[in-house]
């Protein structure tokens, strides 16, 4: 009894190796691709600041939307500026940002929004920001197409020009209210690949009582420290200012246990943390399932 319990506890291991290598492999390929470090059919995506460039990003979006067998949608804005003599000066705010569906196997009305910027300053190839966090729920996706049982849509989205006045995650914000669309809740994620004193500890900003609980109830299970901070500086800010519940989840930034390199040239492919990514991942997948119930 004991030989088969110890059987079936390495293969779950082994399993788990194999799908962590796995995942790695895929968010080591997508980060490259997306931050400058690998060719893209012929191009390079050295930034993702100039209109030019989101261009190319975008289009770089929808190749990995269509590659899970989804269909990509553009949410185009038009939104002025906060200072209106930058409106007359130069123009007002205008983007895309990229959503798909992914379909509850059951009838449903409720949405899960997950959500992650994918512009970057100018000169930056953004690797970890936002990189990383593209890449996270772009694969939490992936793993969600496998669950058999899913009481609600997942919709994927990934927010244009986060890095100038949340005016993409804004304009999302507006639309989906515009909709009447019924949200269960929206996670964002911005930075997810730094653990410098590899703790593997992770940020929850401003949750609702009822998300918090809901990471927290997983994190134990796993064994991941977790902390709240009232943080709302990024793309969750949007939708509570319009009444949605929402959460924003990222690497330590609150404990300065992120990376120096936000908003430099420097952020590069070779900075990211590709084991706390991956772990950070399935982890955010887990919780995914539980409120998928």
């Amino acid at each position: 009894m004991i030989r088969l319990v110890t059987l079936i506890c390495f293969l779950q291991v082994f399993t788990a190796f194999g799908q962590t290598e796995t995942l790695i492999e895929e968010q080591q390929k997508l980060i490259g691709e997306f931050s400058g470090a690998i060719e893209w059919e012929g191009t390079t995506l050295n930034a993702r600041s100039s209109s030019e460039e989101r261009d190319l990003a975008r289009d770089y979006l929808k190749d990995r939307i269509r590659s899970l067998g989804l269909e990509p949608k553009e949410n185009t804005y038009l939104m002025p500026n906060l200072n209106p003599l930058i409106d007359l000066l130069f123009s007002p705010f205008k983007g895309a940002n990229i959503y798909t569906v992914l379909p509850a196997t059951v009838e449903s009305d409720e949405y899960v929004v997950l959500g992650a910027h994918f512009d970057t300053e100018v000169g930056c190839p953004g690797a970890i920001d936002n990189g990383t966090g593209v890449a996270l729920i772009y694969s939490v996706v992936k793993k969600l197409q496998l669950v058999q049982n899913r009481s609600k849509n997942i919709m994927l989205v990934f927010f244009d020009q986060e890095e100038e006045e949340l005016v993409g995650s804004q304009a999302f914000a507006k639309f989906l209210k515009k909709q009447q669309w019924k949200i269960h809740s929206v996670h964002t994620f911005d930075m997810v690949g730094w653990d410098a004193d590899g703790d593997r500890e992770m940020e929850l900003e401003l949750p609702t009582p009822e998300l918090e609980n809901a990471y927290y109830g997983v994190a134990s299970r796993l064994e991941i420290p977790l902390y709240v901070t009232s943080i709302n500086s990024t793309d969750h800010h949007s939708f509570r200012q319009v009444g949605f519940p929402a959460i924003g989840v990222n690497e330590a930034y609150g404990k300065r246990d992120s990376s120096p390199f936000k908003d430099t040239p420097e952020d590069t492919f070779d900075t990211v943390n590709f084991d706390y990514l991956a772990g950070s991942t399935l982890f955010v997948f887990e919780v995914m399932k539980e409120i998928m119930k």
